[in-house]
């Protein structure tokens, strides 16, 4: 028997079964719950299966091609190129409409689109197109995207996000230019990622923009120094940070088209922070290039002093929306990442103006705020019931003090020595530190557990593993 049609039949005989006394509620729900749960456990190994058969079809595709390109007619290219991508369009159709095997259907449905590009490419090839190479990767993602929206696929929805990343980087690298456009792609793909909740999808689409902007500061590599991207990139984060959170109070969750929004907003917020995170990190180096002209084209140093003020601007009234958004006071944390946020565009304002005289000093407070961002970030995870703050304060906190460590010892005393201390420190200090992160995360567990209001009992578990951000 079918394991959904198992299902269903015993979704119907519970009701009856509890009537005769057999069951009670509690233990009939967790027998659907359990048998819900080994039907998705065989779809995934399915589905995983599936996807490596797809690749390697795909791989045999190829070599086919490939080995035979030469002795075969453009018609009979032709057709085997349709042929072949059709047939996988309707084996996934018929699993569709039976219901009966949907990974097998996503996997035909995937092997169709990579089928897809392999067509585009050859038939380039045959007609001898000669156009802007990047396009045939655009037209790809293009047609993923499209099929991705119409089946309503996640699998096809994540690589139509990794061809556009693929099609913006081949712009930006080779022709070394900010690609602009591939926000466009950025928004359609953000837009069904909340359509169809799609919980992988937003992982890959948010870390695919973060890499875009990553990617795009080759563009300009040649103008500014190393320090000048850091600061951007650093604003850049807290700005997303901000961004999402004011979002999210302004929305709320009285619908649930809001709430898809809520719990996208929420992956945002939790890779912005990591985002912030590194670069706050990088900036703590004493020898971090900063403050140099690398170009007479671009200023550096005015540009800083315009957008330093400007990023404080946009992100202060952010943070005002929310406080007029928010019910009740601000907790204690929270002012104290106002005051620290004020120190930071401070600081970053200072070193523009003043980098060779208070360079030392300015490297020293954003150490001091780098540890005071570790005990906020721990405070907010017990108060807002995130597992993921506590996490990244407790790695920010050891990456920093072992950090700091090779800086200062390392020419202070002799190198055995230093090595032997570090050696120390690191056994100890990492015993130490898992202690008081399980001790930490154990107190947050028993805290979320004994609030009734941490989380309405209808919600999915889609929107749980969203709302407490544990995995990303």
């Amino acid at each position: 028997m079918n394991s959904n049609t198992f299902y269903k039949q015993l979704e119907k005989k519970l009701p009856y079964w509890q009537a005769q006394g057999w069951l009670d509620h509690y233990a009939a729900q967790e027998i659907l719950q359990d048998t819900q749960a080994s039907i998705q456990k065989s779809h995934k190994l399915s589905f995983i299966l599936g996807i490596m058969g797809v690749l390697l079809l795909a791989a045999g595709a190829i070599s086919f091609f490939a080995a035979n390109w030469q002795g075969m007619s453009k018609l009979v290219k032709l057709s085997l190129l349709f042929s072949s991508m059709t047939g996988s369009y309707l084996i996934s159709a018929r699993f569709f409409y039976q219901q009966r095997h949907p990974a097998l259907g996503q996997v035909f449905l995937l092997l169709g689109v990579l089928l897809f590009g392999n067509n585009i490419m050859l038939i380039a090839q045959i007609y001898h197109i000669d156009s802007h190479y990047p396009n045939g990767i655009l037209l790809w993602a293009i047609g993923a995207l499209t099929t991705a929206y119409i089946m309503r696929s996640e699998t096809v929805l994540i690589l139509a996000i990794l061809l556009s990343l693929l099609w913006s980087s081949m712009e930006i690298f080779a022709f070394r230019q900010i690609h602009w456009p591939w926000i466009i792609f950025c928004l359609l793909s953000v837009w069904l990622v909340i359509k169809y909740h799609f919980y992988i999808a937003a992982h890959v689409m948010i870390l695919s923009l973060f890499l875009w902007l990553l990617f795009s500061a080759y563009s300009l590599s040649y103008y500014f120094s190393g320090g000048f991207f850091v600061q951007i990139y650093l604003l850049s984060g807290l700005l997303i940070f901000t961004l999402a959170g004011t979002l999210k109070s302004v929305m709320g969750r009285s619908s649930q088209n809001r709430q898809n929004w809520h719990n996208f907003l929420n992956i945002l917020s939790c890779y912005a922070l990591l985002f912030t995170v590194i670069f706050l990190y990088i900036l703590s180096f004493p020898g971090l290039e900063t403050g140099s002209y690398k170009s007479s084209v671009f200023n550096e140093q005015r540009i800083l002093e315009l957008t330093i003020p400007a990023f404080a601007f946009v992100i202060s009234g952010l943070f005002i929306v929310q406080i007029r958004h928010k019910e009740g006071s601000l907790a204690l944390y929270q002012k104290a990442g106002i005051v620290g946020l004020l120190v930071l565009f401070s600081t970053l304002l200072l070193k523009v103006f003043f980098y060779q005289e208070l360079h030392t000093i300015s490297v020293l407070i954003i150490n001091i705020l780098i540890l005071s961002l570790v005990i906020g970030l721990i405070a907010a995870g017990l108060a807002e019931y995130k597992q993921f703050y506590i996490n990244l304060a407790f790695l920010l906190f050891t990456i920093t003090l072992f950090s700091r460590y090779f800086d200062t010892f390392w020419s202070l005393m002799n190198h055995s020595l230093f090595f032997v201390l570090g050696g120390m420190i690191l056994i100890f200090g990492g015993y130490w530190l898992e202690k008081k992160r399980r001790q930490v995360s154990e107190q947050l567990v028993l805290s979320q557990s004994s609030s009734s209001s941490s989380y309405s009992s209808g919600k999915p578990v889609y929107v749980t593993q969203l709302g407490d951000a544990s995995d990303v």
